[in-house]
């Protein structure tokens, strides 16, 4: 592997690193009951958890994206 695709990658891990807690915060809300909670906490999480997978692919075709497009240069 390049220095370029090292970078993006150690990146993508650092990004996703400080990212984790809120994406943990989603899941415990998913595992919530709906009869002490109400439904709203699980539809908060599941709309946590889709902006939360669309994050994740952002960003690894931001990151990659770059990389490859450095690469052909």
């Amino acid at each position: 592997m390049d220095n370029k695709n090292m970078d993006a990658i150690e990146s993508k891990d650092k990004i996703l690193n400080a990212f984790r807690p809120i994406e943990n915060i989603f899941k415990i809300m998913d595992t919530s009951a709906p009869e002490v909670y109400g439904e709203l906490t699980q539809l908060y999480s599941e709309i946590g958890n889709i902006l939360c997978k669309n994050f994740r692919n952002e960003l690894e075709s931001v990151l990659f994206k770059n990389v490859s497009r450095d690469i052909d240069k």
